[in-house]
């Protein structure tokens, strides 16, 4: 008995000190306290039954000394204090059974729910296990929702473990918020009997006849509450089912607030993970290079922008000192600028430096560096940033661009200027060969014309024939290659590709008459000129043509370019000769007169040649 008294007193003690479910079964004290008692309870049921078995010898012994049973002296109730001792040591024997076995029970469960942080799988073990653990119908777990502090029911699982509809819960909305808001658990033997419950209409339709309901508190706050009935028995749930539920709720409560947490965690955790990837995507993805380094110079930022334009590797640099990773460029003055940044600017002034240097596998380069101290929420100083522009393609198509209009926007119309500035690999400056077509247009009297003018008024009346002649070409985006004393020279097909360069140059051609006419007809005052024009195509040679570095010209050279000079030179006063060459291009565009086959210096056969007399 005195032992039973010990294991009682020590059971009281375990129910108050153990109120819930732990993170570690190692390392929490409740956990070993309650493996403790379980130990000791079993150890004491050992000994007790040994001592019982003795106690029926001793009980065989003495009734073998006084004989039958009847013969037995009797004390009060027909018992031996023996026989009283007896069923009084079975009876607490019996106690200590069913609570070791309780709390088994909460030990079993402990484990369980602290097996997962997931929170929604401890939600549901949570309700599978009171409901195996009070043997209910059905259960319901609401929580308290920590944004509103609204009650949301969760889960509600039947016998099987089979989600509940949710048209189920308002029959116990009622019962769970009173439980919440009070904090005390709540029992009925027969909701049909119960005057506080019978006013509910749902209790009543519905037909349940027992209900438990006990709140999840944890750190001194009700987060919700665990609720189970059964529609089938009354009398189903007693105090001690209370009692167990309301331990077994503190453990439910503390696993579930630790799966919540969790989940908070895990959420945060990917969340920050989610950002570290977007910037280092960001990072990634610009164009500049972006480098920072800590208060201590120790560089954790490295992109591969950087890495591009330095010719260097990140992975060797990042968690290294900047004055040691950096001098492996010298060239480029990174340490000595994020030095002096960091000592004459440490309130985060941008600090900007031009280099033009050299970086093996890169070659010349042109970089703007771009230095700004970082400063936390407090101004304090954190590290610095470097950005890196590399202007070096820019400063290259800078220079192309320059040449270009250098070379060609005396020669050829604004808006083939354009086109090769915007595609510079078009233009193939060192030479090429391919198909051209070449115009050739001469003043005929040339001569007999500097007899009788000075030449100052010479040159007047050629540069307002010339110029309304190139204006001609410029339209049909000619080249105009030279100007020989008064010749002048112009191809097309060159330098951007014209799948109908011959069509656009006797267009050019025959514009250029018409225009020639039209001017002489509104200024009759003026000397009138006659042209003859030659056109021609072939393979030529096409690129810069003269003394590199001082004077070149775009031009084009070979014997395409020379019959077209020859044609100009037959064609009389106003005609426009076509080689056989450019006239099968055109045919279904002009109209001709076909001439005499037409010996020309420097050629061993004759040219097939044609009159030009009008567009189509």
């Amino acid at each position: 008995m005195r032992i039973s008294r010990g294991l009682h007193e020590h059971t009281q003690k375990l129910e108050r000190a153990v109120e819930g479910t732990y993170a570690s079964e190692n390392s929490d004290p409740r956990i070993r306290l309650l493996s403790d008692s379980l130990h000791l309870s079993r150890l004491a049921d050992l000994e007790l039954g040994r001592l019982s078995q003795s106690l029926q010898r001793v009980l065989q012994l003495l009734q073998g000394q006084w004989g039958e049973p009847s013969a037995q002296p009797l004390i009060s109730g027909g018992a031996t204090p023996f026989e009283r001792e007896r069923q009084a040591l079975n009876t607490s024997i019996n106690t200590l059974k069913r609570e070791r076995n309780e709390l088994e029970t909460l030990y079993d469960i402990a484990r369980v729910l602290n097996s997962t942080l997931e929170f929604d799988q401890v939600l549901r073990l949570v309700m599978e296990q009171v409901i195996r653990f009070v043997n209910a119908e059905r259960g319901f777990l609401a929580l308290l929702n920590p944004v509103n502090n609204e009650l949301e029911f969760t889960i509600a699982l039947d016998k099987q473990g089979q989600p509940i509809d949710r048209s189920a819960y308002k029959n116990s909305r009622s019962t769970v918020n009173r439980v919440v808001q009070t904090r005390e658990p709540m029992l009925t033997d027969d909701a049909q009997l119960d005057k506080a419950l019978k006013e509910q209409e749902s209790i009543m339709a519905f037909g349940i006849r027992s209900i438990m309901c006990a709140p999840l508190v944890v750190r001194d706050h009700c987060i919700g509450a665990v609720y189970v009935d059964s529609r089938i028995n009354a009398n189903l749930f007693g105090p001690k089912h209370r009692e167990m539920l309301l331990a077994f709720c503190h453990q439910a409560a503390i696993a579930i607030d630790n799966a919540r947490l969790f989940a908070d965690l895990s959420r945060t955790i990917r969340k920050v993970n989610e950002d570290k990837q977007y910037m280092d995507n960001i990072f990634a993805s610009i164009a500049n290079g972006v480098i920072t380094t800590d208060s201590a110079g120790i560089i954790t930022t490295f992109n591969e922008a950087a890495a591009k334009i330095l010719r260097m590797n990140p992975r060797t640099a990042i968690g290294k000192n900047h004055q040691e990773v950096f001098t492996v460029r010298p060239q480029v003055g990174i340490s000595e600028l994020l030095q002096s940044a960091r000592v004459q600017h440490e309130h985060g002034t941008m600090v900007t430096n031009s280099v033009d240097c050299d970086i093996p596998g890169a070659g010349e380069v042109n970089l703007n560096l771009y230095v700004s101290a970082l400063l936390d929420t407090q101004n304090d100083h954190i590290g610095m940033a470097l950005v890196i522009d590399d202007r070096t393609e820019l400063k290259r198509s800078e220079a192309q661009a320059k040449q270009v209009r250098r070379i060609f926007e005396r020669y050829v119309h604004p808006n083939v200027v354009q086109q090769l500035i915007k595609d510079p690999m078009a233009l193939n400056l060192g030479g090429e060969t391919k198909e051209i077509s070449v115009v050739f247009a001469d003043i005929r009297g040339y001569t007999r014309l500097s007899e009788s003018m000075s030449p100052e008024e010479m040159m007047n009346l050629l540069n307002s024939y010339l110029g309304i002649m190139v204006e001609e070409i410029w339209h049909e985006e000619g080249t105009l290659t030279a100007f020989i004393g008064d010749a002048l020279m112009a191809i097309f097909n060159a330098p951007l590709l014209q799948s109908d360069h011959a069509l656009r140059a006797v267009r050019a051609t025959w514009n250029m008459r018409k225009a020639v006419q039209k001017y002489q007809r509104e200024h009759p005052q003026e000397t009138p000129l006659a042209f003859g024009f030659g056109v021609n195509t072939g393979l030529g040679v096409v690129g810069n043509l003269g003394s590199t570095g001082r004077l070149q010209n775009y031009t084009a050279i070979g014997d395409v370019v020379n019959v077209a000079s020859r044609l100009q030179s037959n064609a009389s006063d106003n005609n426009i000769l076509l080689n056989h060459s450019t006239f099968v291009q055109v045919r279904q565009h002009v109209m001709v007169s076909h001439l005499a086959p037409l010996q020309v210096k420097n050629k061993s056969a004759p040219l097939d040649v044609w009159s030009l007399l009008g567009l189509v």
